[in-house]
């Protein structure tokens, strides 16, 4: 992921599942975003935008336990923040109302994530099938060259092992 793309950027993260929350935050991090939150539920980040007057973009997951986000995306797109969801759910579950909200599949590119908070809808959606061998070897190889041009050899070189785990399930992606 290209660094400081988001630099001066406030971006509020509305997730339930920790691990993803400190993902995201992050990811936005590295690209130069300011992260408020991560809120975990819809009354919490209602309640965040009470007090934050200013942000410039919101990652949203879709479903936060019993909930749907859809509140905290009416109050704000009513102020004319962009949104991003960050979901597992399929886009044909979207209702008709948000289908324009630009959408992150899960697991989520941070790549692809930060050209979404951009305006690049054209790969807001994941770019190649999610969970296949091939699309985990790519991400794979991504990071590896990733941690090679920023000098973190030790990352690299779990990559690699990780690369050839995913190779030994099945030899044909090395061809």
């Amino acid at each position: 992921m290209a660094e400081l793309l988001l630099h001066d950027y406030r971006v509020l993260v509305v997730e339930d599942e920790y691990l993803i929350a400190e993902s995201l935050q992050r990811d936005l991090q590295q690209a130069g975003a300011t992260v408020v939150g991560p809120v975990p539920n819809v009354a919490g980040a209602l309640a965040l935008l009470q007090s934050e007057q200013d942000l410039d973009a919101a990652v949203l997951d879709i479903n936060l336990g019993q909930q749907k986000v859809y509140d905290v995306v009416d109050a704000l797109r009513a102020r004319g923040i962009r949104c991003v969801f960050a979901t597992g759910n399929d886009g044909a579950d979207v209702p008709s109302a948000y289908s324009a909200v630009a959408r992150c599949e899960k697991p989520i590119n941070s790549a692809s994530l930060v050209q979404a908070l951009l305006g690049n809808n054209e790969v807001t959606v994941s770019d190649h099938v999610r969970g296949t061998p091939q699309a985990i070897r790519k991400e794979v190889l991504a990071l590896i060259e990733l941690a090679d041009s920023k000098g973190y050899t030790l990352v690299a070189a779990r990559l690699c092992e990780a690369l050839d785990a995913i190779d030994g399930c099945d030899p044909a992606l090395n061809s």
